[in-house]
């Protein structure tokens, strides 16, 4: 969902068409669930792949979900309408969801038996980064990373923020250990071991949350010298990348798209002295320096 408008504590919201929606979902009427008016504390920042670049990231998308913000646990009810307790969400929030829901059954492929919750949450992936907000203490920073294509990494500072399924999240002790992660992942050495494991698609290569644990990576360790160079590393090539991203911003203002970004900082990042440490560091590090 999309944001447009903010009223006290509610917002207006329409549904998002993307250019990648199957059908029937993309030819499906939403006449019911446009321009309607629901209680912020069901919104929540989302990201995705489109919304990450190397080092950085864009602007989250926004989400309607079935749980209120601030609250770590899904209102479940097996005999609930999606299998949500209507109980637990806000007035306007529980008729939009019992619209949704309705869209979701009607619409479905008929081999499907999971509800609209049961989509939602399909092995875990929402209650599980519910739980680790709500038991982060000692791990309160997460890298995410792509699912398909170049591997590409950022750290995302808001515990806040959600996470969807075409990205994977590991929480990190600190950020050291998750500018670590982020110089490995980003780097060209990284895609250069990785890519000949990895199915290619209709898009390219796909499937790197299968593989890239199976590269040489060791846990890091701030007393080896090496670990801890490679963190400097990547912590100076996301300072270059943010201030990258901000002239980027300056100069495409609404023009600038995922794809551009991610084209234009991998071109820096290749050209940069702060890519080239990155690159020596990893290449070291996966060699078994």
């Amino acid at each position: 969902n999309t944001a447009i408008v903010q009223v006290g504590s509610t917002v207006t919201v329409n549904p998002r068409r993307g250019n990648q929606d199957k059908a029937p979902w993309k030819n499906l009427d939403l006449t019911a669930i446009t321009g309607q008016t629901v209680e912020k504390r069901h919104l929540f920042d989302t990201h995705l792949g489109e919304t990450i670049a190397p080092y950085v990231t864009l602007e989250p998308l926004k989400a309607l979900l079935p749980l209120k913000w601030g609250d770590f646990t899904i209102p479940t009810d097996d005999d609930g309408p999606g299998g949500v307790r209507l109980g637990g969400l806000e007035r306007r929030m529980r008729e939009r969801w019992q619209t949704v829901s309705a869209l979701w059954e009607d619409n479905k492929a008929p081999a499907n038996r999971l509800n609209l919750l049961g989509q939602l949450d399909y092995l875990h992936k929402l209650s599980s980064q519910l739980e680790w907000q709500k038991n982060s203490d000692d791990r309160e920073v997460r890298v995410v990373y792509s699912k398909s294509g170049e591997p590409t990494a950022a750290i995302l500072h808001d515990k806040t923020a959600l996470v969807e399924n075409v990205l994977f999240w590991v929480p990190c002790r600190n950020t050291e250990e998750a500018n670590y992660l982020l110089a490995i992942i980003n780097s060209d050495a990284l895609r250069e071991a990785v890519t000949p494991l990895m199915t290619k698609g209709q898009f390219g290569a796909r499937d790197l949350h299968k593989h890239l644990w199976k590269l040489p990576i060791p846990e890091f360790d701030r007393k080896n010298q090496l670990h801890a160079g490679t963190a400097r590393a990547g912590e100076r090539a996301a300072a270059g990348a943010a201030k990258q991203l901000e002239q980027l911003r300056d100069a495409r203002g609404d023009k600038l798209t995922v794809t551009i970004a991610r084209r234009e900082l991998r071109k820096w990042l290749r050209a940069s002295k702060e890519g080239r440490t990155v690159e020596a560091a990893v290449s070291r590090l996966l060699a078994g320096g």
